[in-house]
């Protein structure tokens, strides 16, 4: 009897052991699901705040921005053709059956070609933006930063242009000030060629200060 009372204190022994290790494995997987919980709710947050920081794309909207950019690109493409062969044409009648003197034939024969060949590059240029691919998102992105680059460069080379046209004019002005006394008609074309240099000047001068912000907000949506 002995024995067997022994016997069986060691199996409650072992039984109470059983459950405190069970009881220790339930605690531990209420930990773990806690810590799992836990995990999730701080996930659910880091993704809720990255949506948040992040702006959203409207793709259709997007995708009209680009093709109305395309169509404004060919129009002003053709617009910069035009212009530039009208004047050049202009130049070149004057130099044909124009009375000049010996030094207005000379410069007008000079500025015949300056205006088409810039129509001719404005053109090249514009065209290579508006054959750019823009397959999906990241592309059309990538299209509107670049137009944004090239349009600054467009503009910057047209001030520099309309600058050096203006000395030239200058010059002339000059001359037929000593020369002729011509001194209000030259006064007037220098008037109205300033404030041509002075637009353009302008518009280049606000495109290279929106420039890095406008790249910026097109990065954020990338």
């Amino acid at each position: 009897m002995s024995d067997s009372e022994s016997a069986m204190s060691g199996n409650k022994s072992a039984m109470s052991d059983n459950k405190s290790a069970l009881s220790d494995n339930t605690s531990d997987v209420n930990d773990n699901n806690f810590n799992m919980n836990e995990l999730d709710k701080q996930l659910a947050q880091w993704q809720s705040a990255y949506k948040d920081a992040t702006p959203s794309v409207d793709t259709d909207v997007l995708i009209k921005d680009t093709k109305n950019a395309r169509f404004k690109l060919k129009l002003k493409g053709a617009v910069d053709l035009v212009l530039g062969l009208a004047v050049s044409v202009w130049c070149l009648t004057l130099v044909l059956f124009e009375p000049l003197s010996t030094y207005q034939f000379l410069l007008f024969l000079v500025l015949t070609p300056i205006p088409v060949t810039f129509g001719v590059w404005g053109y090249l240029v514009r065209q290579r933006q508006w054959k750019v691919q823009t397959l999906d998102v990241q592309s059309m992105l990538s299209f509107k930063q670049n137009q944004l680059k090239q349009q600054l460069h467009y503009w910057k080379i047209s001030f520099y242009g309309c600058l050096a046209l203006w000395c030239g004019l200058l010059a002339l002005a000059v001359f037929n000030v000593l020369m002729y006394n011509a001194y209000m008609l030259w006064s007037t074309q220098l008037l109205v060629n300033s404030v041509i240099v002075f637009i353009v000047y302008r518009r280049y001068k606000k495109l290279a200060d929106d420039l890095p912000l406008a790249l910026t907000k097109i990065d954020d949506m990338k």
